[in-house]
């Protein structure tokens, strides 16, 4: 199988082409740049807890929905929306949040769930079963984390976010050790929607990260690989952080991408000439290179 890296040309430089998700290297690439994992991993399930190995990276942005969270879960009966960017590394951050026992000095049980089909009675009844596995204490506050994907014609998200805030309303009395914190991408929908007066006024946004972070987190995911020398040189780092526009998958598309690529084409170190080299000369790899 041939791990080639396809590309397009865009204002005269080359960038490697990005898939949805993260792939993930091939114990060859591994190799030969010396590190024991992928810097990047692809995304997981929000129901899967986030192993102790794993690489997470907690951005400023991740730090203040922590805060705000917390703020949320210190109030009886809670309830909020953080909206979202795409690329943000939202699931990371839900499934880190999810493996933790308490936020601050306040102990959880959070309990996740994918609005997607279910009616809202289905969907809350199965997470307050699963609240009620987890919870532990009486002094353990229940979290509920309910994402729902953006608004559709099959599935209006704003509707459901003001369902939610109505059904809320409605059990309040019986939700005094319970918060529920809604997850949604931002769309101009959604934030109408949050302008309204049926749906909670507790409103946080997850943003993408800056450059700055974005450099931060790459030299953090080589150094938890197993990165002992520099792979990517000072200027090459940060066309790529620019490049990945404050979106963590990206940068780690493009990261994996540059490292196949250097692998097939023999480079010892990735400089900005390598990744904004025309695209006749990648094209002039070899096929043997292809073949690796």
């Amino acid at each position: 199988m041939s791990h080639w890296t396809t590309g397009e040309l865009i204002d005269d430089g080359f960038y490697c082409t990005t898939s949805a998700d993260v792939q993930p290297l091939s114990p060859p690439a591994l190799q030969y740049w010396g590190l024991i994992a992928s810097p990047f991993a692809s995304s997981l399930p929000l129901n899967q807890p986030l192993a102790p190995n794993e690489f997470y990276f907690r951005s400023a942005a991740h730090a203040a929905s922590l805060s705000w969270l917390q703020n949320l879960v210190s109030d009886q009966a809670g309830i909020g929306v953080i909206t979202t960017s795409s690329g943000a590394g939202t699931t990371t951050f839900l499934r880190q949040l999810c493996s933790s026992a308490g936020i601050g000095d306040i102990a959880i049980a959070p309990s996740t769930a994918h609005w997607t089909n279910q009616s809202l009675d289905q969907l809350t009844t199965e997470l307050d079963r699963r609240s009620s596995l987890n919870r532990t204490g009486q002094h353990v506050r229940s979290l509920w984390v309910v994402r729902t994907s953006p608004p559709s014609r099959l599935r209006p998200t704003p509707n459901r976010i003001a369902l939610m805030h109505g059904w809320h309303a409605a059990h309040v009395a019986d939700l005094k050790n319970v918060s529920i914190v809604i997850v949604v991408r931002r769309t101009a929908s959604i934030s109408r929607c949050l302008a309204a007066d049926i749906c909670p006024r507790s409103h946080h946004h997850l943003f993408r990260l800056g450059s700055h972070e974005l450099r931060r987190c790459l030299a953090a995911a080589l150094h938890h690989a197993g990165g002992v020398r520099p792979i990517f040189t000072v200027s090459a780092v940060t066309h790529l952080s620019d490049t990945a526009g404050g979106s963590i998958r990206r940068l780690g598309s493009l990261v994996h991408a540059a490292l196949r690529h250097g692998h097939l084409a023999g480079l010892r170190q990735i400089t900005h000439a390598d990744l904004c080299m025309r695209l006749n000369q990648e094209q002039a790899v070899t096929e043997e290179a292809r073949a690796a």
